[in-house]
Protein backbone atom coordinates (compact mmCIF):
# COMPACT_ATOMS: atom_id res chain seq x y z
CA UNK A 1 0.00 0.00 0.00
CA UNK A 2 1.14 3.49 -0.76
CA UNK A 3 1.19 6.28 1.82
CA UNK A 4 0.56 9.51 -0.11
CA UNK A 5 0.95 12.17 2.58
CA UNK A 6 4.39 13.37 1.44
CA UNK A 7 3.15 13.93 -2.13
CA UNK A 8 0.79 16.65 -0.91
CA UNK A 9 2.48 19.34 1.22
CA UNK A 10 0.39 21.36 3.71
CA UNK A 11 -1.71 24.18 2.26
CA UNK A 12 0.14 27.51 2.55
CA UNK A 13 -0.89 29.46 5.64
CA UNK A 14 -2.23 26.36 7.44
CA UNK A 15 -0.79 25.16 10.72
CA UNK A 16 0.66 21.66 10.61
CA UNK A 17 -2.15 19.21 11.43
CA UNK A 18 -1.57 15.74 12.88
CA UNK A 19 -4.45 13.29 13.18
CA UNK A 20 -4.69 9.82 14.70
CA UNK A 21 -7.52 8.82 12.36
CA UNK A 22 -6.66 6.05 9.90
CA UNK A 23 -8.43 6.16 6.55
CA UNK A 24 -8.14 3.54 3.81
CA UNK A 25 -8.66 4.80 0.26
CA UNK A 26 -9.83 1.70 -1.61
CA UNK A 27 -10.53 3.16 -5.05
CA UNK A 28 -9.52 3.54 -8.67
CA UNK A 29 -6.06 5.19 -8.94
CA UNK A 30 -7.49 8.45 -10.29
CA UNK A 31 -9.99 8.60 -7.38
CA UNK A 32 -7.18 7.88 -4.92
CA UNK A 33 -5.20 10.82 -6.31
CA UNK A 34 -8.19 13.12 -5.95
CA UNK A 35 -8.96 11.95 -2.39
CA UNK A 36 -5.34 12.18 -1.31
CA UNK A 37 -5.12 15.71 -2.63
CA UNK A 38 -8.24 16.72 -0.69
CA UNK A 39 -7.43 14.98 2.60
CA UNK A 40 -3.62 14.81 3.03
CA UNK A 41 -3.18 18.47 4.04
CA UNK A 42 -5.42 17.85 7.03
CA UNK A 43 -3.11 15.35 8.70
CA UNK A 44 -5.15 12.17 8.28
CA UNK A 45 -3.21 8.91 8.21
CA UNK A 46 -4.00 7.73 4.69
CA UNK A 47 -3.28 4.34 3.16
CA UNK A 48 -4.26 3.35 -0.35
CA UNK A 49 -5.33 0.20 -2.15
CA UNK A 50 -5.98 0.55 -5.85
CA UNK A 51 -7.44 -2.89 -6.55
CA UNK A 52 -9.96 -5.10 -4.76
CA UNK A 53 -7.87 -7.94 -3.37
CA UNK A 54 -5.26 -5.52 -2.07
CA UNK A 55 -8.08 -3.61 -0.34
CA UNK A 56 -9.46 -6.76 1.27
CA UNK A 57 -6.03 -7.66 2.66
CA UNK A 58 -5.53 -4.13 4.00
CA UNK A 59 -8.95 -4.13 5.69
CA UNK A 60 -8.27 -7.42 7.47
CA UNK A 61 -4.84 -6.33 8.69
CA UNK A 62 -5.57 -2.76 9.75
CA UNK A 63 -7.64 -0.92 12.34
CA UNK A 64 -9.52 1.62 10.22
CA UNK A 65 -11.60 4.59 11.28
CA UNK A 66 -13.01 5.05 7.78
CA UNK A 67 -12.94 3.34 4.39
CA UNK A 68 -13.53 5.35 1.22
CA UNK A 69 -14.26 3.24 -1.82
CA UNK A 70 -15.26 3.78 -5.44
CA UNK A 71 -17.64 1.84 -7.65
CA UNK A 72 -14.94 1.34 -10.30
CA UNK A 73 -12.33 -0.28 -8.04
CA UNK A 74 -10.34 -2.70 -10.26
CA UNK A 75 -10.58 -6.51 -9.82
CA UNK A 76 -13.37 -6.23 -7.25
CA UNK A 77 -15.73 -3.31 -7.57
CA UNK A 78 -16.65 -1.16 -4.61
CA UNK A 79 -20.01 -2.89 -4.18
CA UNK A 80 -18.44 -6.32 -3.71
CA UNK A 81 -15.90 -4.85 -1.32
CA UNK A 82 -18.67 -3.16 0.68
CA UNK A 83 -20.66 -6.40 0.79
CA UNK A 84 -17.63 -8.27 2.15
CA UNK A 85 -17.12 -5.62 4.84
CA UNK A 86 -20.72 -5.66 5.98
CA UNK A 87 -20.90 -9.46 6.16
CA UNK A 88 -17.77 -9.77 8.30
CA UNK A 89 -18.29 -9.47 12.07
CA UNK A 90 -14.85 -7.93 12.51
CA UNK A 91 -15.41 -5.11 10.00
CA UNK A 92 -19.17 -4.56 9.96
CA UNK A 93 -18.96 -1.42 12.13
CA UNK A 94 -16.31 0.43 10.08
CA UNK A 95 -17.84 3.55 8.48
CA UNK A 96 -17.82 3.36 4.67
CA UNK A 97 -18.06 6.23 2.18
CA UNK A 98 -18.75 5.33 -1.44
CA UNK A 99 -17.72 7.54 -4.38
CA UNK A 100 -20.20 7.23 -7.28
CA UNK A 101 -20.44 8.74 -10.74
CA UNK A 102 -23.46 10.95 -10.01
CA UNK A 103 -26.15 11.49 -7.39
CA UNK A 104 -28.86 10.49 -9.86
CA UNK A 105 -27.41 7.06 -10.69
CA UNK A 106 -28.69 3.73 -9.38
CA UNK A 107 -25.23 3.26 -7.84
CA UNK A 108 -26.20 5.58 -4.98
CA UNK A 109 -29.26 3.49 -4.11
CA UNK A 110 -27.31 0.24 -4.40
CA UNK A 111 -24.53 1.56 -2.15
CA UNK A 112 -26.97 2.52 0.59
CA UNK A 113 -28.76 -0.81 0.27
CA UNK A 114 -25.45 -2.62 0.82
CA UNK A 115 -24.73 -0.63 3.96
CA UNK A 116 -22.74 2.45 2.95
CA UNK A 117 -22.85 5.16 5.62
CA UNK A 118 -22.46 7.95 3.05
CA UNK A 119 -22.50 8.21 -0.76
CA UNK A 120 -20.68 11.08 -2.48
CA UNK A 121 -20.77 11.91 -6.22
CA UNK A 122 -17.36 12.34 -7.85
CA UNK A 123 -18.15 15.98 -8.65
CA UNK A 124 -18.62 16.87 -4.97
CA UNK A 125 -16.30 19.71 -3.97
CA UNK A 126 -13.32 19.08 -1.71
CA UNK A 127 -15.02 21.13 0.99
CA UNK A 128 -18.14 18.97 0.79
CA UNK A 129 -16.06 15.79 0.75
CA UNK A 130 -14.08 16.81 3.83
CA UNK A 131 -17.28 17.72 5.67
CA UNK A 132 -18.69 14.24 5.08
CA UNK A 133 -15.39 12.65 6.14
CA UNK A 134 -15.45 14.58 9.42
CA UNK A 135 -19.01 13.38 10.14
CA UNK A 136 -18.06 9.76 9.50
CA UNK A 137 -14.95 10.02 11.65
CA UNK A 138 -17.11 11.28 14.51
CA UNK A 139 -19.36 8.29 13.89
CA UNK A 140 -16.31 6.02 14.05
CA UNK A 141 -15.29 7.59 17.34
CA UNK A 142 -18.74 7.06 18.85
CA UNK A 143 -18.89 3.46 17.67
CA UNK A 144 -15.45 2.70 19.07
CA UNK A 145 -16.34 4.34 22.38
CA UNK A 146 -19.52 2.27 22.54
CA UNK A 147 -17.57 -0.91 21.80
CA UNK A 148 -15.09 -0.09 24.56
CA UNK A 149 -17.90 0.59 27.01
CA UNK A 150 -19.57 -2.70 26.10
CA UNK A 151 -16.24 -4.48 26.54
CA UNK A 152 -15.71 -2.90 29.96
CA UNK A 153 -19.27 -3.77 30.97
CA UNK A 154 -18.64 -7.36 29.89
CA UNK A 155 -15.51 -7.48 32.03
CA UNK A 156 -17.39 -6.08 35.04
CA UNK A 157 -20.21 -8.60 34.57
CA UNK A 158 -17.71 -11.46 34.32
CA UNK A 159 -15.94 -10.27 37.48
CA UNK A 160 -19.23 -9.96 39.36
CA UNK A 161 -20.32 -13.41 38.17
CA UNK A 162 -17.04 -14.89 39.37
CA UNK A 163 -17.47 -13.20 42.77
CA UNK A 164 -21.00 -14.54 43.11
CA UNK A 165 -19.89 -18.06 42.19
CA UNK A 166 -17.14 -17.88 44.80
CA UNK A 167 -19.59 -16.63 47.44
CA UNK A 168 -22.06 -19.37 46.58
CA UNK A 169 -19.40 -22.08 46.63
CA UNK A 170 -18.18 -20.86 50.00
CA UNK A 171 -21.78 -21.11 51.21
CA UNK A 172 -22.02 -24.65 49.83
CA UNK A 173 -18.80 -25.68 51.57
CA UNK A 174 -19.89 -24.10 54.86
CA UNK A 175 -23.32 -25.75 54.67
CA UNK A 176 -21.83 -29.15 53.91
CA UNK A 177 -19.41 -28.85 56.83
CA UNK A 178 -22.10 -27.65 59.21
CA UNK A 179 -24.49 -30.46 58.31
CA UNK A 180 -21.76 -33.08 58.53
CA UNK A 181 -20.86 -31.88 62.02
CA UNK A 182 -24.47 -31.98 63.21
CA UNK A 183 -25.65 -34.96 61.15
CA UNK A 184 -23.26 -36.85 58.83
CA UNK A 185 -26.14 -38.46 56.92
CA UNK A 186 -27.55 -35.05 55.97
CA UNK A 187 -24.14 -34.15 54.54
CA UNK A 188 -24.21 -37.33 52.46
CA UNK A 189 -27.73 -36.49 51.29
CA UNK A 190 -26.50 -33.14 49.97
CA UNK A 191 -23.68 -34.76 48.00
CA UNK A 192 -25.84 -37.56 46.58
CA UNK A 193 -28.60 -35.21 45.46
CA UNK A 194 -26.03 -32.99 43.72
CA UNK A 195 -24.56 -35.99 41.87
CA UNK A 196 -27.95 -37.48 40.92
CA UNK A 197 -29.10 -34.06 39.70
CA UNK A 198 -26.02 -33.62 37.52
CA UNK A 199 -26.51 -37.05 35.92
CA UNK A 200 -30.12 -36.21 35.07
CA UNK A 201 -29.36 -32.67 33.86
CA UNK A 202 -26.62 -33.87 31.54
CA UNK A 203 -28.96 -36.39 29.91
CA UNK A 204 -31.89 -33.97 29.54
CA UNK A 205 -29.90 -32.00 26.95
CA UNK A 206 -29.38 -28.74 28.79
CA UNK A 207 -26.49 -26.43 27.99
CA UNK A 208 -23.16 -27.30 29.57
CA UNK A 209 -23.35 -24.00 31.48
CA UNK A 210 -26.70 -24.86 33.07
CA UNK A 211 -25.59 -28.42 33.86
CA UNK A 212 -22.56 -27.00 35.67
CA UNK A 213 -24.74 -24.57 37.62
CA UNK A 214 -27.02 -27.42 38.69
CA UNK A 215 -23.97 -29.37 39.85
CA UNK A 216 -22.73 -26.37 41.84
CA UNK A 217 -26.04 -25.26 43.34
CA UNK A 218 -28.01 -28.47 43.91
CA UNK A 219 -26.27 -28.89 47.31
CA UNK A 220 -28.07 -25.70 48.39
CA UNK A 221 -31.56 -27.14 47.91
CA UNK A 222 -32.11 -27.55 51.67
CA UNK A 223 -30.19 -24.46 52.77
CA UNK A 224 -33.33 -23.04 54.39
CA UNK A 225 -33.40 -25.85 56.97
CA UNK A 226 -30.86 -23.85 58.97
CA UNK A 227 -33.86 -21.69 59.95
CA UNK A 228 -35.99 -24.67 61.05
CA UNK A 229 -35.98 -25.65 64.74
CA UNK A 230 -34.04 -28.77 65.77
CA UNK A 231 -37.15 -30.10 67.54
CA UNK A 232 -38.62 -30.51 64.05
CA UNK A 233 -35.53 -31.38 62.05
CA UNK A 234 -34.41 -34.08 64.47
CA UNK A 235 -37.79 -35.32 65.65
CA UNK A 236 -38.15 -39.08 65.93
CA UNK A 237 -41.29 -40.14 64.12
CA UNK A 238 -43.77 -38.47 61.80
CA UNK A 239 -44.30 -34.71 62.00
CA UNK A 240 -47.65 -33.32 63.03
CA UNK A 241 -49.52 -31.24 60.40
CA UNK A 242 -48.43 -28.05 62.19
CA UNK A 243 -44.80 -29.18 62.31
CA UNK A 244 -44.91 -30.15 58.65
CA UNK A 245 -46.19 -26.68 57.72
CA UNK A 246 -43.22 -25.21 59.57
CA UNK A 247 -40.84 -27.62 57.83
CA UNK A 248 -42.21 -26.58 54.43
CA UNK A 249 -41.05 -23.04 55.09
CA UNK A 250 -37.44 -24.15 54.54
CA UNK A 251 -37.97 -23.51 50.81
CA UNK A 252 -38.83 -19.87 51.45
CA UNK A 253 -36.04 -19.47 53.99
CA UNK A 254 -33.45 -20.87 51.58
CA UNK A 255 -34.66 -18.63 48.78
CA UNK A 256 -34.52 -15.56 51.00
CA UNK A 257 -30.99 -16.37 52.17
CA UNK A 258 -29.71 -16.84 48.62
CA UNK A 259 -31.46 -13.72 47.34
CA UNK A 260 -29.87 -11.73 50.15
CA UNK A 261 -26.49 -13.14 49.12
CA UNK A 262 -27.20 -12.16 45.48
CA UNK A 263 -26.64 -15.78 44.47
CA UNK A 264 -27.20 -17.06 40.95
CA UNK A 265 -30.83 -17.35 39.84
CA UNK A 266 -30.41 -21.11 39.37
CA UNK A 267 -29.43 -21.51 43.03
CA UNK A 268 -32.43 -19.43 44.13
CA UNK A 269 -34.84 -21.42 41.94
CA UNK A 270 -33.58 -24.75 43.28
CA UNK A 271 -33.93 -23.69 46.91
CA UNK A 272 -37.44 -22.30 46.41
CA UNK A 273 -39.02 -24.80 44.01
CA UNK A 274 -37.47 -28.26 44.48
CA UNK A 275 -40.65 -29.43 46.28
CA UNK A 276 -43.00 -28.18 43.54
CA UNK A 277 -44.74 -30.91 41.53
CA UNK A 278 -45.82 -30.95 37.88
CA UNK A 279 -49.47 -31.59 38.82
CA UNK A 280 -49.54 -28.59 41.17
CA UNK A 281 -49.53 -30.67 44.37
CA UNK A 282 -46.20 -29.31 45.61
CA UNK A 283 -45.12 -26.34 47.69
CA UNK A 284 -44.56 -23.50 48.47
CA UNK A 285 -46.44 -22.00 45.48
CA UNK A 286 -48.31 -24.98 43.96
CA UNK A 287 -46.68 -24.33 40.59
CA UNK A 288 -47.58 -26.57 37.66
CA UNK A 289 -45.71 -27.87 34.61
CA UNK A 290 -43.16 -25.60 33.00
CA UNK A 291 -43.93 -22.83 35.47
CA UNK A 292 -41.48 -24.76 37.65
CA UNK A 293 -37.87 -23.92 36.64
CA UNK A 294 -36.23 -26.88 34.91
CA UNK A 295 -33.40 -26.96 37.46
CA UNK A 296 -35.93 -27.40 40.27
CA UNK A 297 -37.76 -30.14 38.33
CA UNK A 298 -34.50 -32.05 38.04
CA UNK A 299 -33.46 -31.67 41.68
CA UNK A 300 -36.99 -32.72 42.72
CA UNK A 301 -36.47 -36.24 41.34
CA UNK A 302 -32.99 -36.56 42.83
CA UNK A 303 -34.20 -35.34 46.23
CA UNK A 304 -37.22 -37.67 46.38
CA UNK A 305 -35.20 -40.69 45.22
CA UNK A 306 -32.59 -40.09 47.90
CA UNK A 307 -35.24 -39.54 50.57
CA UNK A 308 -36.91 -42.83 49.64
CA UNK A 309 -33.73 -44.90 49.57
CA UNK A 310 -32.15 -43.73 52.83
CA UNK A 311 -33.07 -44.26 56.45
CA UNK A 312 -34.67 -41.28 58.16
CA UNK A 313 -35.66 -40.78 61.80
CA UNK A 314 -39.29 -41.28 60.84
CA UNK A 315 -38.99 -44.16 58.32
CA UNK A 316 -37.03 -47.06 56.91
CA UNK A 317 -35.31 -47.04 53.51
CA UNK A 318 -36.89 -48.75 50.51
CA UNK A 319 -34.90 -50.54 47.78
CA UNK A 320 -33.68 -48.31 44.91
CA UNK A 321 -35.58 -50.24 42.24
CA UNK A 322 -38.81 -49.80 44.17
CA UNK A 323 -38.10 -46.08 44.59
CA UNK A 324 -37.39 -45.75 40.89
CA UNK A 325 -40.64 -47.48 39.96
CA UNK A 326 -42.58 -45.33 42.42
CA UNK A 327 -41.20 -42.13 40.91
CA UNK A 328 -41.49 -43.13 37.26
CA UNK A 329 -44.78 -45.06 37.36
CA UNK A 330 -46.91 -44.56 40.46
CA UNK A 331 -46.05 -40.86 40.89
CA UNK A 332 -45.23 -40.10 37.25
CA UNK A 333 -47.78 -37.27 37.06
CA UNK A 334 -45.83 -35.36 39.72
CA UNK A 335 -42.49 -35.22 37.93
CA UNK A 336 -41.19 -33.76 34.67
CA UNK A 337 -41.38 -36.35 31.89
CA UNK A 338 -38.05 -35.37 30.32
CA UNK A 339 -36.24 -35.44 33.65
CA UNK A 340 -37.92 -38.77 34.50
CA UNK A 341 -36.78 -40.29 31.19
CA UNK A 342 -33.23 -39.07 31.84
CA UNK A 343 -33.37 -40.53 35.36
CA UNK A 344 -34.33 -43.93 33.92
CA UNK A 345 -31.58 -43.76 31.28
CA UNK A 346 -28.90 -42.88 33.86
CA UNK A 347 -30.17 -45.27 36.53
CA UNK A 348 -27.15 -47.58 36.34
CA UNK A 349 -24.92 -44.59 37.15
CA UNK A 350 -27.35 -43.46 39.85
CA UNK A 351 -26.96 -46.90 41.43
CA UNK A 352 -23.19 -46.61 41.37
CA UNK A 353 -23.45 -43.39 43.35
CA UNK A 354 -25.97 -44.94 45.73
CA UNK A 355 -23.77 -47.98 46.38
CA UNK A 356 -20.69 -45.83 46.97
CA UNK A 357 -22.42 -44.49 50.11
CA UNK A 358 -23.74 -47.87 51.28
Amino acid sequence: MATPESKYPPIPGMHHVVSTFRILLAAHPRTVDRLSSALSPFGYNLDTATEGHEAQTAIQKGAWDLIIGSTDLPQMDGFLLLRSIRTNRETVEIPYLMMVGSAESQDEIKAFQLGADEVVPEKTSDVGLRARVRVLLRLSTYRRRLQNEKRMLGIKVAERTRELVEITMATVAALEKATELSDPETGHHILRVATYSTLIADKVGLSSELVEKIRLYAPLHDLGKVAVADRILKKEGVLTPEEFEEMKLHTNHGHELLMAAQADEVACNIALSHHERIDGSGYPNALKGEAIPVEARIVAIADVFDAMTTVRRYKEAIPPDVAMRTITVELANRFDTGATAAFIQRFDEVMQVFESYS
